[in-house]
C-alpha cells in the first residue's frame, strides 16, 4: 500500500509504502505499519506506541543475561589482556584455543585502549561491560532508560537509569549494540553522540539492515523487524545520510549476521512466535527444523555475510567533523 508520509531520514515522500507487521517476539500479534522509504530503503514505526515500556518487561532477554562465574570471567581477563596486546603465559595459550573475542575486535579496530573512556548506549544490565571491567578497561559505562534504577556492580561499573541526552561527559568510544534501531529520531541521536564524542574517535552502531537478503525474501515476516521494539530499519544508504548530516564518516561495515535470520522469519512465516513453546529458541527439539535445516541457514547466512547481503551489520563512524 502507498502512502503520501515522508521518509524520516531522506525526505522522499515518493512511491512510499506501508508494510503491515506482527508483534512477534512475545506473539500478541498486534499490528504495526512501518513506511518503506523508495529512496534511501529506511524502514520506519510510522505508529510507534504512547508508552513502549510495555513492551520491554523483565523477561525480555537483555534483562536475562547474566555476568560470568567466577572462573569464566578469571579466564576471559587474562585471554582478554593477551587479545589487546598484553602478552601473558596463561592469556598467550587461552588466547591461542579459544581465538579473541569479536568485542575485542571491534575495540581494536577503533583503536580503543584500557584507559579510553568508554560508553554503551542501550546496554540492558550491562553484561559486556561488566566483561570488558573486569578485563581491565578502567573507564565504562552504561546507560539504559528501560532498567528499573542504577545497577551498582562491585567491580565499580555503574548502569544508569538514563537517557542519552541526559550524558554530559566526554567520551573517546560510544556504542550501540542493537539499540539504536529502538531510538526514535536517529539524526538527533547521532548529533548527541557527536557532542559528547572526541575528535578522530570512533562510534560503533551494530544494527539490523534491510538492504538485505532476509527482508527483501521474508517481507514483513522478517524476524529482525521486531515490531514495535524497532522503530527504524536502516540501509548502508540511510546510515549514510545520518552520518554525512551528524559530522562522520563511515570507515567499516562489517556484516555479522545469525542464522536466526532464517529460522526466525520461517517460524513467524508459519505464525510461531519466538517464545511459543515450539520455537527453535527455546526447544530446538520440538521445533519445525531438523538439524540439518540449522546447518544449512548456517551455511547461508555465512556466505552472505561474506557477501554483505547479511541481515546485521556493524557500522563504524569516525568523527570527523565538530557540529
Amino acid at each position: 500500500m502507498e502512502t503520501k508520509w515522508s521518509c524520516e531520514i531522506c525526505g522522499n515522500a515518493k512511491d512510499n509504502k506501508v508494510l503491515k507487521v506482527c508483534e512477534m517476539y512475545f506473539g500478541t500479534r498486534e499490528e504495526f505499519d512501518y513506511l518503506e522509504c523508495s529512496k534511501c530503503g529506511c524502514l520506519q514505526l510510522t505508529n510507534p506506541p504512547n508508552n513502549l515500556s510495555k513492551y520491554y518487561p523483565q523477561n525480555y532477554f537483555t534483562y536475562q543475561q547474566k555476568i560470568e562465574g567466577k572462573l569464566k570471567s578469571f579466564l576471559n581477563r587474562f585471554r582478554d589482556k593477551a587479545a589487546m596486546g598484553e602478552k601473558n603465559f596463561l592469556g598467550n595459550i587461552l588466547l591461542k584455543i579459544l581465538g579473541e573475542p569479536s568485542y575485542i575486535t571491534r575495540l581494536k579496530f577503533a583503536h580503543v585502549t584500557f584507559n579510553d573512556r568508554i560508553l554503551d548506549v542501550g546496554c540492558g544490565k550491562g553484561i559486556l561491560l561488566h566483561k570488558m571491567k573486569q578485563s581491565g578497561f578502567a573507564y565504562v559505562t552504561g546507560i539504559d532508560p528501560f532498567i528499573d534504577k542504577t545497577i551498582n556492580y562491585k567491580n565499580g561499573l555503574e548502569i544508569l537509569n538514563k537517557n542519552l541526552n541526559d550524558i554530559t561527559d566526554k567520551y573517546d568510544f560510544i556504542m550501540f549494540n542493537h539499540s539504536f534501531e529502538h531510538m526514535r529520531k536517529p539524526l538527533e541521536i547521532m548529533k548527541i553522540v557527536n557532542g559528547l564524542l572526541s575528535e578522530n574517535k570512533y562510534l560503533l552502531l551494530r544494527i539490523p539492515v534491510s538492504d538485505s537478503y532476509a527482508f527483501k525474501h521474508y517481507r514483513n515476516h522478517w524476524c529482525s523487524l521486531d515490531a514495535p521494539r524497532h522503530l527504524f530499519l536502516h540501509t548502508k544508504n540511510s546510515i549514510k545520510i545520518l552520518a554525512d548530516n551528524a559530522g562522520f564518516e563511515i570507515e567499516k561495515i562489517n556484516y555479522d549476521s545469525r542464522s536466526w535470520q532464517f529460522w526466525g522469519s520461517e517460524q513467524y512465516a508459519k505464525n510461531i512466535s519466538l517464545l511459543d513453546k515450539k520455537s527453535y529458541y527455546l526447544n530446538p527439539r520440538r521445533s519445525i527444523f531438523s538439524e540439518s535445516d540449522i546447518k544449512t541457514f548456517e551455511e547461508a547466512t555465512s556466505k552472505l555475510n561474506e557477501n554483505g547481503e547479511g541481515d546485521q551489520a556493524e557500522f563504524y563512524l569516525r568523527k570527523t567533523k565538530q557540529l
